[in-house]
């Protein structure tokens, strides 16, 4: 998960991976642009930051830099940065957030157009709790949360299971937004908010 294409937002609220073959959302109409989500944020532990500004197409552009730490007897700090394309759409009065991986970003010239263009980009989802001036909390899927809601009915929620560490949903956007996005029964598959607290 660490260097491979369907990066999940990095380690924000996750802790195992769950990804989706296909947008929340493809019509580009139902994309929102919501003027508090730009800025720089930081999590609570300094741990995490998201940069997000305003890209084209109604998207936002989203770099997130992990603080990461040499393993050994020095504890030195590294970063890690990771680029993503993102977008905002609302569902029964709920925000979510779809992003992938930004391959236009200069960061991925190093890999080259046929690389680039053998890559299968994921999407990860998230649910946008709250946004205000200084503070946004949202939530991932989590991965053991939802395989139990796709053990009630393994025909129901379409997916492959790539790894014991990631899920692959395969239902299309309309299969997606109903059974997952717009299900209340489902609504426990986003793990815990994480709160983020606007540096600028």
């Amino acid at each position: 998960m660490r260097k491979v294409y369907f990066i999940c937002f990095t380690a924000i609220v996750i802790t195992s991976c769950v990804s989706s073959l296909y947008p929340i959302s493809d019509n580009e109409n139902n994309f929102l642009i919501r003027e508090e989500l730009l800025g720089h944020w930081v999590d609570k532990d300094m741990q995490t930051q998201i940069i997000i500004i305003k890209a084209e197409n109604k998207k936002y552009g989203v770099t997130v830099i992990d603080k990461k730490f040499n393993e050994g007897k020095q504890e030195v700090a590294k970063y890690d940065t990771s680029y993503f394309s993102g977008f905002l759409i609302q569902l029964n009065n709920q925000y979510f957030f779809d992003s992938t991986p930004d391959t236009d970003h200069p960061q991925f010239d190093c890999l080259g157009e046929e690389t680039k263009s053998a890559l299968l980009p994921l999407h990860s989802i998230y649910k946008v709790h709250s946004i205000s001036k200084d503070q946004l909390r949202l939530s991932g899927m989590n991965i053991d949360s939802l395989q139990k809601f796709i053990d009630k009915d393994k025909n129901k929620i379409k997916h492959e299971k790539l790894s014991k560490d990631h899920i692959l949903l395969t239902l299309d956007v309309g299969a997606l937004q109903k059974k997952i996005l717009k299900n209340k029964e489902a609504a426990f598959v986003f793990s815990e908010s994480i709160d983020f607290n606007r540096i600028k």
